[in-house]
């Protein structure tokens, strides 16, 4: 056994380092001015080149890219390993890492190299490097536990959605970081469905570092191993806690709308019967009065009373058409209609209400612009009528060449701004749609006790360009 060591090369101390080569696992290799003069099976078996081959080959002939520089020994008399990349006889490439010993081989300097596969390593760090960028730019929180549900994984989506660092929640049951509620089934159905299936799909709240519950949309999905072992689960959480109230709020506008409409329809309905039905009944009682008149005087006198109920069912009409829309808008412009309105507010409820115009008036503002103002004039009225007890309420209606602005402004009771779909609310929510219908904005100032200023902006681009 010696004497074929040493035939091949190596010398009786080298005994060992012979029965390693030849057995080992890992491709290797004997190197002498970069000229390849032994290799082990494995590295004939992993490179696909025949001992002949690979004995007539140097290390350059290996490498897909430049190798590192040799003679980079240490004291201990091997290099420090080196990372490039190897093609094999197929074409392929592999990431390898070579470690090189310093050996003596047929009586000479050489380098002995063990070479280990790394393409595989590569390739996941490659992943977990991205995995890791993806989730540092995700908007999504991403939430990973073990099997346990014990926080492992928190990314910076999710520090920001839940106001908590990394450090201050991993380790921690997601039970007690979350404070989780399910929305729209059972806190053990949702679990049971998640470790029977390994996924969930739905809505639940969460609690916030500052005590604030929000609403999320969430994705979890267990993870496995290889051999089907449940690691844990990792979630995406999206908060929708805006979109919620979008929703709500739009539910809410919906139905103050059919309540409008429905007490439009009541109202239009008792004038109907109390004014324009009795009105039209005595004119039939009238014009019976007329066929059985007996002489002329007596037909003049009867048709005389019908047209004051004529006169009368006209006016009539003529009430609710402006309470449905007011004819004055259409003849006169938002200026005159919003007078109007204000004389009529006066009248009928007791206060002040001035109107102050400036800016030109001519051109008039498109129909649409026109109606979405004076209907967000009427709605501040009713609200401060209903709601704020005003002795006084004033409107500026200002125009210029590049906007058209409508400041309504009462010393009425006031209210807490903060409210969330209060009745006060609710008015002020459609009339904040109708400004952004509009192409504008709307904000509130309010506090109790100190009134309420309601200030509605809304650009004209066409005036603009053309002034420019």
């Amino acid at each position: 056994m010696t004497e074929e060591m040493v035939e091949a090369g190596w010398s009786d101390a080298q005994a060992d380092c012979r029965r390693v080569f030849e057995e080992n696992s890992h491709p290797m290799w004997v190197v002498e001015d970069l000229k390849l003069v032994d290799v082990n099976q494995a590295a004939l078996l992993h490179y696909g080149y025949a001992r002949d081959e690979f004995l007539g080959m140097t290390i350059d002939d290996l490498a897909a890219e430049k190798p590192p520089q040799a003679g980079a020994e240490t004291k201990s008399g091997h290099a420090p390993r080196a990372v490039w990349r190897h093609r094999r006889k197929d074409g392929s490439f592999i990431d390898v890492e070579v470690t090189s010993f310093a050996v003596t081989f047929r009586g000479r300097p050489a380098s002995l190299d063990s070479v280990l596969d790394v393409s595989y390593r590569r390739r996941t760090e490659e992943q977990t490097r991205y995995l890791e960028l993806l989730l540092a730019t995700v908007t999504d929180a991403v939430v990973a536990s073990d099997d346990k549900f014990v926080l492992t994984g928190w990314n910076a989506a999710a520090e920001s959605t839940y106001g908590r660092r990394a450090e201050e929640v991993l380790g921690q049951p997601d039970a007690l970081v979350f404070r989780t509620d399910f929305v729209g089934v059972q806190r053990a159905e949702a679990i049971k469905r998640l470790l029977e299936t390994g996924r969930f799909h739905g809505e639940l709240t969460h609690r916030r570092n500052d005590g604030k519950r929000i609403h999320i949309e969430s994705r979890a999905a267990a993870l496995f191993d290889s051999e089907g072992k449940r690691l844990g689960y990792v979630s995406v959480n999206r908060d929708i806690t805006e979109r919620r109230y979008a929703e709500e709020t739009i539910r809410a506008l919906l139905s103050d709308v059919l309540s409008a409409q429905e007490e439009e329809r009541r109202r239009i309905a008792r004038e109907l019967h109390d004014d324009t039905a009795q009105t039209l009944t005595s004119l039939l009682v009238g014009l019976r009065a007329v066929e059985q008149s007996q002489d002329l005087g007596q037909a003049l006198g009867a048709a005389s009373t019908l047209r004051g109920l004529v006169s009368a069912a006209l006016l009539g009409v003529q009430r609710m058409a402006r309470g449905l829309r007011p004819s004055v808008l259409d003849d006169l412009g938002l200026e005159e209609a919003l007078e109007r309105l204000g004389l009529e507010v006066s009248r009928a409820q007791g206060f002040v209400v001035d109107l102050h115009s400036t800016g030109p008036r001519l051109p008039r503002l498109p129909e649409g612009l026109e109606i979405a103002l004076y209907r967000m004039a009427q709605e501040a009225l009713t609200n401060a009528t209903k709601h704020a007890s005003p002795k006084a309420v004033s409107i500026l209606i200002h125009r210029n060449l590049t906007e058209v602005r409508l400041v309504i402004e009462d010393d009425g009771k006031g209210f807490d701004a903060s409210e969330i779909l209060s009745e006060t609310q609710l008015g002020l929510v459609g009339m904040r749609e109708r400004a952004h219908l509009a192409g504008g904005s709307m904000t509130v100032e309010s506090s109790p006790g100190n009134g309420t200023t309601i200030c509605v902006s809304v650009p004209l681009p066409g005036k603009k360009s053309s002034a420019s």
